[in-house]
């Protein structure tokens, strides 16, 4: 498994029990650990992550205005439906305001983004094709683009693109168990990182762009 670099809170002391559950349940929807239409059994969570029930009710209440999850009356939390057919849409507004957002990182990016900039590139100059599986190759990629979204500096364009990255990412999955995942499209994140790193507003878009349009012709044609 890989040592991923996290930005944010991550499990640290000052993460709230909601902020765990939060995050804990939002990786196996997104995994799709959880599969789409899936019931969310709140008893089990509670036992597995040893909390009460009142931060996962909440969490769960925070991921379905991230529409990773819906509830029904009487029936309970199901992970949401996954529709194929959204990925043209979707692709359409990340292909819209990704490459925005990479020239936004290079020019607005604070130290601190910048190292773990830097750790996610020495990951991904390691990476082996055949030492890493999907799962890993996903988290990754959600993980650098979340980054460049922080880094961009703008809070609004950050939770539009959070949203659909997640969106993304599980009908990627879903796609992927068909075609795997190929690992150029990861190594071409580096060349982004590399101009956001080199404050290179101009080719930290352009190389976002490519990377997000060849991304979703690979996905498209499984």
């Amino acid at each position: 498994m890989l040592d991923i670099p996290m930005a944010g809170k991550t499990g640290g002391t000052d993460e709230s029990l909601e902020d765990v559950a939060y995050r804990v349940i939002a990786d196996r929807v997104i995994m799709l650990g959880i599969r789409p239409n899936a019931s969310i059994n709140e008893t089990q969570l509670s036992k597995e992550m040893q909390m009460g029930r009142t931060p996962i009710r909440a969490a769960l209440k925070r991921l379905e205005n991230d529409h990773l999850i819906v509830s029904h009356a009487r029936k309970g939390a199901f992970a949401a439906p996954v529709d194929l057919a959204d990925l043209e849409e979707i692709s359409e507004v990340r292909q819209a305001l990704e490459p925005v957002a990479a020239g936004l990182a290079a020019r607005k990016a604070r130290p601190d983004a910048l190292q773990t900039f830097e750790k996610y590139s020495e990951v991904i100059r390691t990476l082996e094709a055949a030492t890493v599986d999907q799962s890993d190759l996903m988290r990754l990629d959600l993980a650098v683009h979340q980054l460049i979204y922080r880094a961009a500096g703008n809070r609004h364009m950050e939770e539009i693109l959070i949203r659909y990255a997640n969106l993304w990412t599980r009908i990627q999955g879903l796609m992927l168990e068909r075609r795997p995942l190929i690992l150029e499209h990861i190594v071409q994140l580096d060349g982004v990182i590399r101009a956001i790193m080199g404050k290179d507003e101009a080719k930290a878009a352009a190389l976002m762009a490519a990377h997000v349009s060849g991304f979703t012709t690979y996905i498209s044609a499984t």
